[in-house]
């Protein structure tokens, strides 16, 4: 039987000015970071043949 799952809890304080932080300082994947993943993405898709 699976388990409940809990709430996730609040951020407050502190926890919450260094989550905003966090946040804000997080960098944008490059052109060629985006394509890389694009090239995967695509090459993953190609070998999926689900068929519902």
């Amino acid at each position: 039987m699976a388990r409940q799952i809990k709430p996730t809890p609040v951020l407050k304080g502190e926890d919450a000015v260094n989550f905003i932080y966090k946040i804000e300082q997080r960098k944008k994947a490059s052109k060629e970071e985006l394509e890389r993943m694009n090239e995967g993405f695509q090459r993953i898709n190609k070998m999926m043949t689900f068929k519902f």
